[in-house]
């Protein structure tokens, strides 16, 4: 998952499968996106008691995921399919475009390419004879997040969303904030972060949306961080990681490369509000207080403003406590203290889910 600050969207504490005492069975699955010519692989988790089962399907956050979503050796989709699976729902998760088993590189993919895969597995899973057509639902993880609620929103077949650590406000705005949290989280000057997110960062990046040519957009970074210089210390420019004027050449072209594309260009102006706003079905929102990429706060209201906005009559907002942007106790939330945390994900978020779908589907 790629994070985007360059750092973006992205799961977990404590949960053993228990396969011993498992009450559930996997398969390897295939299905295709027609529209884009793309097989996709993944793996559907089907309940061993009962039939007709309420089904799942999770959607990655941003980059080349497996269908696990693996994180520095996470891997919250394999726990929530295994919980969910001994709790009689079925879950369908499957390898992004570029990761798993899925190796070709799709770089020019965008949301709206992604839709179309989540879709595509909606598609699916209605030619299964052990899932009930009438209750299939989307669970999105940070960028899947916003695909989860176009997908509802373009069908009139999806039961229900959850969505897990989701933007709730447009884009560039979560990404303003997710800068200001990662450096507040390195005790920076508060002063300073705000001329670094408003004076270079948004304007830098906006220039990527809107997709000005290299060297537009190289002349614009060069002028920002001039502006940079004369407003921050010298240590301000250190901690900001912001080169003399005559090594910036290397730093511009760092920052170009990571940063053009169609997939950036139309993540960073992507509004999920003009889905959220339709969303109608039973929706659970899912935030972490330690997630310093996706605020917990301001996505939260977001999506709530949202819901409201479009007559949502079934809708939860929940505030886990102490848990980062993958779901895991944390003591920080900052990206660099992922790998030391242990297991895949927090019991409070899979007890979170399970509970409320179970109040849909008893």
């Amino acid at each position: 998952m790629k994070l985007f600050l360059l750092l973006s969207l992205l799961c977990i504490s404590g949960i053993s499968s228990g396969q011993e005492t498992s009450k559930y069975h996997e398969e390897d699955v295939s299905f295709w996106n027609k529209t884009d010519s793309v097989q996709l692989h993944g793996t559907l988790t089907i309940p061993t008691i009962g039939k007709k089962f309420p089904v799942v399907l999770l959607i990655t956050g941003s980059g080349p995921q497996d269908r696990n979503e693996t994180i520095l050796g996470h891997k919250p989709f394999k726990a929530i399919a295994e919980y969910l699976g001994d709790r009689g729902f079925a879950v369908l998760r499957y390898d992004d475009r570029g990761g798993g088993k899925m190796n070709k590189v799709f770089a020019n993919a965008t949301i709206d390419n992604f839709i179309k895969d989540a879709s595509a597995g909606v598609d699916f899973l209605k030619t299964r004879t052990e899932i009930n057509p009438k209750r299939i639902g989307l669970l999105g993880h940070s960028e899947g997040g916003s695909v989860a609620p176009a997908v509802a929103t373009q069908r009139k077949d999806i039961a229900f969303v959850v969505l897990m650590a989701a933007p709730g406000v447009k884009h560039m705005e979560l990404m303003k904030q997710q800068n200001r949290d990662l450096f507040r989280g390195m005790k920076l000057d508060s002063t300073a972060i705000e001329t670094y997110v408003n004076d270079y960062y948004e304007d830098v990046f906006s220039g990527f949306g809107k997709g000005l040519d290299s060297t537009q957009q190289s002349q614009l970074i060069s002028a920002k961080l001039d502006l940079l210089r004369e407003k921050l210390s010298e240590k301000q420019l250190f901690n900001f990681m912001i080169p003399a004027k005559d090594k910036e050449a290397p730093y511009i072209r760092q920052v170009y490369q990571t940063s053009h594309g169609k997939w950036f260009q139309q993540f960073i102006n992507f509004d999920p509000s003009v889905y959220l706003e339709q969303l109608t079905v039973p929706t659970l929102a899912v935030n972490g207080t330690k997630d310093v990429q996706v605020n917990a706060d301001l996505n939260l209201r977001g999506i709530e403003k949202s819901l409201k906005k479009a007559g949502n009559k079934n809708y939860k907002i929940v505030k886990l406590e102490g848990l980062n942007h993958l779901m895991l106790a944390a003591k920080t939330g900052l990206p660099q203290e992922y790998a030391t945390i242990k297991g895949d994900i927090d019991p409070a978020f899979l007890e979170t889910v399970y509970h409320w779908l179970h109040g849909i589907y008893p």
